[in-house]
C-alpha cells in the first residue's frame, strides 16, 4: 500500500470511530458530525477504496474543532 493513502479501516482507527459508524456516515449523508468526509481516490467498494492521508488528517482536525466548539 502507498504510505500517502489510507484504507477504510485505517481511516476509522485514525479518526477514533468504528468502521460501522464511518460506513453509515459515508453512505447516508457523506459527513461525520456535520463535517464532510473527503472523496476517495477511486470509486471502488468502500472496503477497497483509499483516501489521501492529508485529506483524512484535515477531516480529523475539523472534527476536533467541532468537538472543541461543543465543549466550550
Amino acid at each position: 500500500m502507498h504510505s500517502d493513502r489510507m484504507t477504510l479501516s485505517e481511516m476509522a482507527a485514525y479518526l477514533g470511530v468504528s468502521q460501522a459508524t464511518l460506513v453509515r456516515a459515508l453512505c447516508n449523508e457523506g459527513a461525520l458530525e456535520g463535517v464532510p468526509i473527503p472523496e476517495g481516490l477511486d470509486h471502488l467498494p468502500l472496503t477497497q477504496r483509499h483516501w489521501l492521508k492529508e485529506d483524512v488528517s484535515q477531516l480529523k482536525h475539523a472534527l476536533q474543532r467541532v468537538h472543541d466548539i461543543h465543549h466550550d
